[in-house]
């Protein structure tokens, strides 16, 4: 009777975290996935991408993702330069016209034990086909209710990420091989 009880129990809080757990879609309006980068190792010059998706799953109540899976357009590369973010999509540095997209699918979350808005987020980042892991900090926004009874949220992502790597661009003293990744998520649920 024990073992009866315990399953149910068991069964209970997952069916409750599930629950809790919607998928959403990105708000492009309220959302930017943008890097910034050293330039002659003196400033930092910053940029985003402006065509991007993802599938988000996100429990509300734990604030915690069970999935993350982004596909970003790299031609769509936008640094308030017309000719450096045309070099950007040149075979130097992306190659836009050959690999035409860069890709994030998260393996794992790992909440933060001191905060329940925090944590880390491990995913595999693909660009120029070159898969890599990379750990992403996460910070939880919050959520509010629409007019509609819908939800929206918002969480952010930081990592850094070393471009040579992933073969975009060689190692230099005029461009930083370290590149900031600062994301800003709003999302409304589906």
């Amino acid at each position: 009777m024990k073992k009866i009880l315990a399953s149910v129990a068991v069964s209970s809080l997952i069916l409750a975290g599930t629950l809790n757990a919607a998928e959403f879609g990105v708000d492009k309006v309220h959302s930017d996935v943008g890097f910034k980068v050293k330039h002659l190792q003196i400033s930092n010059v910053k940029g985003k991408f402006k065509d991007y998706s993802a599938v988000i799953d996100l429990d509300t109540t734990t604030q915690k993702l069970n999935k993350l899976e982004a596909t970003i357009k790299v031609a769509s590369v936008d640094t308030d330069n017309s000719k450096r973010d045309e070099h950007l999509r040149s075979a130097d540095f992306f190659d836009a016209a050959k690999f035409t997209d860069m890709k994030f699918v998260m393996t794992e979350f790992v909440a933060d034990k001191d905060d329940i808005g925090e944590g880390k987020v491990k995913g595999n980042l693909t660009i120029k086909d070159v898969t890599l892991p990379v750990v992403l900090d996460y910070e939880f926004g919050g959520v509010a209710k629409m007019q509609d009874g819908k939800e929206k949220v918002g969480f952010n992502l930081e990592g850094e990420i070393d471009r040579t790597r992933f073969g975009v661009g060689e190692a230099s003293v005029a461009v930083s091989s370290e590149i900031k990744i600062q994301i800003e998520i709003e999302a409304n649920a589906k």
